[in-house]
């Protein structure tokens, strides 16, 4: 015999687990499945949380570093990479313990495993240990975030060719790391690189940093890249990449179709988010209408099927 709920939340980050708090706040009996064993989404886990701290870990030792500016003088300052990633798990674990408590406070059922919508406001929800359980909803939201995005042709590398995933893992510093793509994750990661002692070089396809944003924004992040002596080519598309022993070599092209080589330890793919929206099941239900994995919603966020958001 199915679970029945009012409504059913897929996926537990900003967008799920702030969905399914709110209903059951406004009485609803709400479920929420999440995959991962915690909760957050990318954005706690494998984004805007984790990466502020390593930021705030570059800028205290930028600040170690220059400390005589203060009128402190700090010797024979270093990195420690293992601490860094040390700090940055404790703040992860304390905020996705949060949402955890969140869930319990308002009373937001927990199921863990993968979602698949198998009929109108039916859920089937496989564990990881294979065990399939089914979940009925007056409402089923989707809330199941993005993934990280690959060019064509590339793949992840250990310690040479890395995602932002990897790249939070990563427990040694390159002495030379190109970034492919200049959105907010690639310049991030460039800021954080460059303090932590690597040489770093920017490629964007497109003629400005943060492309997405307005121009002046872009100018004025082009000019802070400069004074941090971060190199950074724009207008410039990479026509192949190859890992070699040393690193890896990056052929790129300028807006003139001008080739030039780079060469740098490891390549970090920051060309921007897919939405996970692969193995759902979307496909039983032909008036769900998507594109390139976005799903079509009217003013309501209603998807072509009444009792799907």
């Amino acid at each position: 015999m199915a679970d029945n709920f009012d409504v059913i939340v897929i996926g537990a980050g900003p967008g799920g687990y702030v969905a399914a708090i709110k209903a059951a706040q406004l009485g609803l009996k709400t479920a929420n499945v999440e995959r991962d064993e915690r909760l957050g989404g990318t954005c706690l886990l494998r984004g805007c949380i984790p990466t502020k701290s390593l930021l705030e870990s570059a800028e205290v030792l930028e600040l170690a570093r220059h400390g005589e500016a203060h009128g402190v003088i700090v010797s024979d300052v270093k990195l420690d990479m293992k601490g860094v990633n040390a700090a940055k798990d404790k703040v992860v674990a304390i905020n996705a313990k949060g949402v955890e408590g969140l869930f319990k406070k308002y009373g937001v059922t927990r199921v863990s495993g993968n979602a698949v919508l198998s009929g109108p406001g039916s859920v089937t929800v496989t564990s990881k240990d294979g065990t399939a359980t089914e979940l009925k909803a007056k409402a089923v939201i989707l809330a199941t975030g993005s993934a990280v995005k690959w060019l064509p042709g590339l793949k992840p590398v250990a310690g040479r060719v890395v995602s932002s995933d990897e790249l939070l893992q990563n427990e040694v510093v390159p002495k030379s790391l190109i970034v492919l793509g200049a959105g907010a994750v690639g310049v991030e990661f460039a800021s954080i690189y460059k303090r932590f002692g690597s040489e770093v070089t920017i490629v964007e396809a497109l003629p400005h940093v943060l492309p997405i944003e307005d121009e002046d924004i872009s100018n004025e992040m082009e000019k802070a890249l400069r004074r941090r002596k971060i190199a950074f080519l724009t207008g410039a598309k990479m026509e192949k990449a190859t890992v070699t022993d040393a690193g890896v070599e990056v052929v790129v092209a300028d807006a003139k179709g001008a080739s030039q080589t780079l060469k740098a330890e490891m390549l970090l793919v920051a060309v921007g988010r897919r939405p996970v929206t692969e193995g759902l099941g979307l496909e039983k239900f032909p008036k769900v209408k998507s594109e390139r994995g976005f799903v079509f919603v009217n003013e309501k966020m209603q998807t072509g099927e009444p009792w799907l958001y």
